[in-house]
């Protein structure tokens, strides 16, 4: 599972469609809903539940959903710091 994986999900969720992310994410559709039921496969369980063309949160995509948002929080300031670090290391 990729961080950016996560951050589509995270980005589906957010918006409400397949559509509506690629357009925020500037990923084609259907390579967006194929990373989708990637990660739908590599977790085993439906993260999304898909009725009449409409695309609403499954109840195990609504237990991913805070700890999705943690990782992307915690991987940011993971990165922010290891920045912060090179950039101080550079100076002396």
């Amino acid at each position: 599972m990729e961080i950016r994986t996560i951050r589509y999900f995270l980005t589906v969720v957010d918006t409400g469609s397949l559509s509506a992310a690629s357009r925020a994410l500037h990923v084609a559709q259907p390579s967006l809903s194929r990373q989708m039921r990637q990660l739908e496969t590599s977790l085993g369980c439906e993260l999304f539940v898909r009725h009449r063309g409409r695309l609403h949160i499954s109840p195990a995509g609504a237990r991913l959903l805070p700890v999705a948002r943690d990782l992307v929080t915690r991987h940011d300031q993971a990165v922010a710091m290891m920045r912060a670090l090179a950039e101080g290391a550079s100076r002396a």
